[in-house]
């Protein structure tokens, strides 16, 4: 019996370590990251913007720019070239860090109804904001995923430590 549950743990611990992602490299825009999605998402590369897109679901990973060196203002700007800053209301906000940056993840609902959350992850990084965000779907079956790749979201000090090709040496 104890052979039997030692081999049903093992082939547990197998399937869940081969269902997890592997992180690959991206470039948006002016950031260097690598990222992990679940493989039943499809990834669409934009350059400056990419979208990971299940059914109707959409999750984005954009660079917004300089948007200033003060994330809490950079946000107030994004937010308004969303235009999310007069129809949505802040439903909760945390702090975070990213490879050593400093990060906010911000849910936001209507303002009247309170319903049709949305989640957005941003990260200044080399002057330039990255903004995750849920962009269209049921946020509760986006929720997991929006999480896990926030969670695996790494920014890289050259291209060619994210894997990409930029013909330089990858740092020692």
């Amino acid at each position: 019996m104890r052979r039997v549950c030692c081999l049903f743990l093992f082939a547990t611990l197998l399937v869940t370590a081969c269902d997890k992602p592997e992180p690959v490299p991206l470039q948006v825009g002016a950031h260097a990251i690598s990222i992990a999605f679940p493989p039943d998402w499809e990834h669409l590369d934009f350059g400056d913007k990419h979208q990971f897109r299940n059914k109707r679901a959409r999750i984005s990973v954009e660079d917004f720019g300089f948007l200033g060196k003060n994330l809490d203002k950079a946000i107030e700007r994004a937010m308004v070239m969303t235009r999310e800053d007069g129809r949505r209301e802040v439903a909760s906000r945390d702090s975070l860090e990213i490879t050593g940056r400093d990060a906010r993840v911000i849910d936001t609902w209507d303002h009247l109804s309170h319903q049709y959350r949305k989640r957005y992850l941003f990260v200044i990084n080399e002057k330039s904001l990255l903004v995750v965000s849920t962009m269209q779907g049921r946020f509760e079956s986006m929720e997991k995923t929006f999480n896990e790749l926030t969670a695996s979201l790494a920014f890289v000090d050259s291209l060619g430590q994210a894997g990409l090709p930029d013909g330089g040496n990858q740092p020692e």
